[in-house]
Order: structure tokens, then C-alpha cells, then sequence
């Protein structure tokens, strides 16, 4: 399960300056959507490291073109849009090696998310998630607050598991119309779903865990849901 593979990550010690390497990133969420991962990894350094250069550097945006041409690329898919994106990973490239020693992690990030666009592995997601990390522990290293790395690590993890495996959002029977199923959603019995393989469906039995669902034929099926608690 992926609570599974993010207890393992958070458990692993990790190099003291660099954090977790690649191999350990690869090892527990190579099996994840890439696409999904590359947005958690734009999230990652939206949320967690950004905002640093943002306060210093206003006036320059290499970085947030670099995350912005990624997203481009994942809502077009285009050749165009992979064109802009390794444009914006090269200037994240003299970004970086102009703030070298300082702030460098940063762009590098943020080249990292574009130079994963079109990529046929997820080599550059993972040298993003590692950059990230090497940052936060920069900065606690900066006070002398070594004790922080774990919770520097569980930031990390946080900001990637919410994109990995959103909160469940409970369904509105009362809405009009049948919903999308999702196994991260919750539903009550009487309700409408449309599946992306079974067609439309209407709840029949709920479970703590489970829906068993008609399709349009009278079969029944079980699926997965998750009900608030």
C-alpha cells in the first residue's frame, strides 16, 4: 500500500547533507502514475521551498516558469509545450549556477520538473524530491536545528502524499445526476456513478470499506470506497 511505502522513506536515515537518495525514491514509488508524481513534485516546490526565492528573487522567475512550462506540458501534452519547458529548464540551468552556494537547490528543483516533461523515466522527479530535501536540510543547518531533519523529511513526504493520495471527498447523494467513482471517494447506497470501464452505476450496498454496484446490464460488482470516519 502507499501508506506502506511512505512509512518506509520516512523510516529510511538518509544522508546527513543530501537526504534520501534516488535509489530509495525509486524503490517505493516507481510503480506511481508519472504524471502524478511530476505534479507532486511541482507541489513540493511551490509549497516548500519557493516561497525563499520568491522573498529574495522577485523579479526573477526562472524557477516558477520552469514549474508553469511543466504544468503546460501535462495539460496539452504538446510539442510545443515541450519545447517551452526545456527552454525554461535551461534558464533554471544559469539560475542556478549563478546563486551556486546559496539559494542554487531551488532552480535546480524546478529544472528538474522540466527537464521530466516527455522523459521516459522518472530519473528527473526523483533528482527534484532530492533537491527539495537537500534544501530543507540547508536551511536547518543554517540555525544549527540538526534535530529537524526527520520533520524536514515528513514535510516532504506530506506535500507528495497529498498529491499521490488526495483526502477522500465524501459524494452528495443529493446532487443531481450521476458522480465519477473514485476509490478515494465515498458513497451511500441509491446513489449514481459512472465508471470509466463499467458505464454508469447506481449503489446497491455500502460497507465501511466496500459498494457493491449494479451496472446497466444487472450485474452486480464490489468496489472500493472510503467513507468518512
Amino acid at each position: 500500500m502507499l501508506q506502506d511505502k511512505f512509512e518506509r522513506l520516512a523510516a529510511i536515515r538518509g544522508d546527513t547533507v543530501k537526504g534520501l537518495p534516488v535509489t530509495a525514491w525509486a524503490a517505493n514509488l516507481d510503480d506511481q502514475d508519472r504524471d502524478l508524481l511530476l505534479r507532486a513534485a511541482i507541489e513540493a516546490v511551490r509549497r516548500l521551498i519557493l516561497p525563499e526565492w520568491e522573498g529574495k528573487r522577485s523579479e526573477d522567475r526562472r524557477p516558477q516558469h520552469a514549474l508553469e512550462a511543466a504544468e503546460a506540458w501535462l495539460a496539452t501534452k504538446s510539442s510545443e509545450a515541450v519545447a517551452a519547458a526545456k527552454e525554461a529548464a535551461k534558464n533554471c540551468t544559469a539560475a542556478r549556477n549563478e546563486t551556486f552556494g546559496y539559494d542554487h537547490r531551488i532552480p535546480e528543483a524546478a529544472r528538474a520538473c522540466a527537464w521530466a516533461v516527455g522523459a521516459k523515466d522518472n530519473t528527473n522527479i526523483w533528482e527534484a524530491f532530492s533537491s527539495i530535501e537537500e534544501e530543507l536540510i540547508a536551511r536547518i543547518q543554517l540555525v544549527a536545528e540538526y534535530h529537524r531533519q526527520p520533520e524536514q523529511r515528513r514535510n516532504l513526504l506530506t506535500a507528495i502524499r497529498k498529491v499521490l493520495e488526495p483526502a477522500p471527498v465524501a459524494a452528495d447523494p443529493t446532487s443531481n445526476g450521476p458522480v465519477a467513482y473514485s476509490a478515494s471517494g465515498a458513497f451511500v447506497v441509491g446513489q449514481q456513478l459512472t465508471h470509466v470501464k463499467f458505464g454508469k452505476l447506481v449503489v446497491t450496498a455500502a460497507s465501511s470499506s466496500t459498494i457493491d454496484v449494479q451496472l446497466e446490464d444487472g450485474t452486480i460488482k464490489r468496489l472500493a470506497h472510503k467513507p468518512p470516519k
